[in-house]
């Protein structure tokens, strides 16, 4: 849970260079996988929002093995029923299409 703070708190997710970027994605990414997605989306608010946002900007980073991570951790999120409703609330208006297209194709791949 450490883990997660830091890198949420820490902005790794807006650093300049692109492999820590690469490494807070990873992380991210295992971190999910770990705690599954059901804890992570229905925690503190303060929590749920800030992973949310981290992990749709890592999601349409311009790097690939960022973005490849990120969306990842966004499909695994998938199945989680809230996930569309926490990424309008929390993610900035000029990211909902693209993050809600990434989202509807992990779900379709999933089915």
């Amino acid at each position: 849970m450490f883990l997660l703070f830091y890198l949420i708190g820490s902005l790794l997710f807006r650093h300049r260079n692109t492999a820590v970027r690469k490494s807070a994605a990873q992380h991210l990414e295992r971190l999910v996988k770990v705690m599954g997605s059901s804890r992570l989306l229905s925690g503190k608010k303060d929590l749920t929002e800030r992973f949310i946002h981290a992990i749709c900007c890592l999601a349409v980073d311009c790097a690939l093995e960022v973005r490849t991570h990120a969306r990842n951790t966004l499909a695994f999120l998938a199945s989680h029923p809230n996930l569309i409703k926490m990424v309008e609330r929390f993610v900035p208006q000029r990211d909902h299409i693209t993050i809600k297209d990434i989202i509807n194709k992990c779900q379709c791949r999933n089915v």
